[in-house]
């Protein structure tokens, strides 16, 4: 049986955005979602992060059009969450989905939209099968790359409130971070591959996503390329098997703030991915650039 699935992105390929190229990968996974045959995608909503909210809906109304797709694409919050906060187009095509029957959200950009929609339909909340989100990390654990850091938990920080309202709602959440796919990158001759498929998809992709690699590869030597962190979400739903796991309870700290997950936290335990399983890695990164057509 195909998964039913929303995604919830504040995607941003090819946007540059105070003046520098934003993330890309949101991209891939939605392309990805699109083209799997395990997988029924019910719509996309937006919210802010990346880039402003109206930049976000026009990118992912454009990767629809591209693969010739009639989705739904609703507009969300454009700011973190705040007190007495309205509902919006993108909470409540979440909730009429979820009203017609179980189906999980890969969360791939911050959690505001998640966190409004439990607070204006709770009543929905136990048809989520699983909330995949791009944010957490391990006690005490600080994110380099190389020597370079610390680098930022960016989902989480965007909203720590709504993180944490998401986190202890009961909701069934499996948690991708920057410690699992900052041990996979996609480089240059990887991307370069993709256009074997010669689809304006992919040409799209590969012109789109160069600025980015640039970017990236510039500012953080040590690495070869960039890291398709939200793409982890989509590979969860496909084939679990690829990631190592543990359940773990969570703490937001303050000072820096800070998402984190930990086995002796209390409260609900949620799935904490941190690992890949015996070559996965190569499969994980094999099936991204497959999918990009």
């Amino acid at each position: 049986m195909r998964k039913r699935l929303i995604i919830d992105t504040d995607v941003a390929l090819g946007i540059v955005h105070k003046d520098r190229p934003r993330d890309i990968d949101d991209g891939f996974a939605i392309v990805e979602a699109i083209n799997s045959p395990d997988i029924e995608l019910l719509g996309i909503s937006c919210v802010f992060g990346n880039a402003p909210l109206d930049l976000v809906h026009q990118v992912a109304a454009e990767i629809c059009s591209l693969k010739n797709i009639q989705l739904p694409v609703k507009k969300g919050a454009a700011k973190k969450l705040r007190p007495n906060q309205d509902t919006n187009n993108a909470v409540e095509f979440l909730a009429q989905q979820l009203s017609n029957g179980p189906a999980s959200i890969a969360a791939i950009g911050p959690l505001t939209n998640i966190a409004l929609l439990i607070k204006k339909h709770p009543e929905v909340i136990r048809n989520i099968d699983e909330l995949i989100m791009v944010a957490g990390r391990s006690k005490d654990r600080q994110f380099y790359i190389g020597q370079s850091g610390p680098v930022g938990d960016f989902n989480f920080e965007c909203d720590p409130e709504a993180a944490d309202l998401v986190m202890s709602s009961g909701i069934n959440c499996v948690l991708m971070g920057f410690e699992l796919t900052s041990q996979v990158t996609i480089t240059q001759r990887d991307l370069e591959s993709i256009l074997i498929h010669q689809s304006e998809a992919s040409n799209y992709f590969y012109k789109n996503s160069l600025a980015w690699l640039k970017y990236w590869t510039q500012t953080f030597s040590e690495d070869e390329g960039f890291h398709p962190w939200d793409s982890a979400t989509i590979a969860w739903l496909i084939n679990p098997d690829l990631f190592i796991t543990e359940k773990r309870g969570h703490k937001i700290k303050s000072d820096p703030s800070q998402l984190e997950c930990d086995k002796r936290y209390p409260g609900p335990k949620h799935t904490f991915c941190y690992g890949f399983s015996d070559s996965a890695k190569e499969l994980f990164i094999d099936t991204i650039l497959k999918e990009i057509y």
